[in-house]
């Protein structure tokens, strides 16, 4: 008796802390609903394969390359960050996540836009010495978040190629 009494201690106990570590049950991998010409799918991973350092969000990655001038958009999928919870179309924290997630740019362009439908926060700068623009992008559809990293050529069509494949994302 003593024994099975445990057993249901440890399941009351180990069962909630399970579910909330384990917050893929509702992640879904996005489509992609236009890849323009000459863009081709350059990577892929699972969800879980890459993790957040500071609050442990995990994340799955789908890449597009531009085969004519090297331009991509990589589109990391995940859990929702603890600090988006609750605030998935706040401005403010979807702005705030995209400057964390600028690590590889310093921003010179911070705000709002819509992506893929969805209120999303952005980040933009423009790269003279190689003549491009890096852009990290964040927004949440249903229980994922999305946090896009593009970089692409300083010319409109480059852009607007980009922004599709983007908007494309369901």
């Amino acid at each position: 008796m003593r024994k099975i009494v445990l057993l249901l201690l440890a399941a009351i106990i180990i069962c909630p802390v399970f579910i909330a570590c384990n917050g893929s049950a509702n992640v879904t991998k996005p489509t992609i609903g236009n890849v323009p010409d000459g863009w081709y799918l350059s990577d892929q991973d699972s969800y879980g394969t890459f993790v957040t350092d500071d609050d442990t969000t995990k994340w799955g990655l789908i890449e597009y390359t531009d085969e004519i001038d090297a331009d991509y958009v990589q589109i990391y999928w995940g859990d929702i960050p603890p600090t988006l919870e609750g605030k998935e179309t706040d401005g403010d924290a979807l702005i705030a996540r995209a400057i964390l997630e600028s690590y590889s740019f310093e921003p010179t362009e911070t705000g709002t836009m819509t992506a893929a439908g969805q209120l999303a926060g952005y980040t933009k700068a423009y790269d003279a010495g190689y003549d491009i623009y890096e852009m990290e992008i964040v927004f949440i559809i249903g229980s994922t978040c999305i946090d896009i990293y593009t970089l692409f050529d300083a010319t409109a069509a480059d852009e607007a190629q980009a922004m599709s494949l983007i908007n494309s994302i369901r």
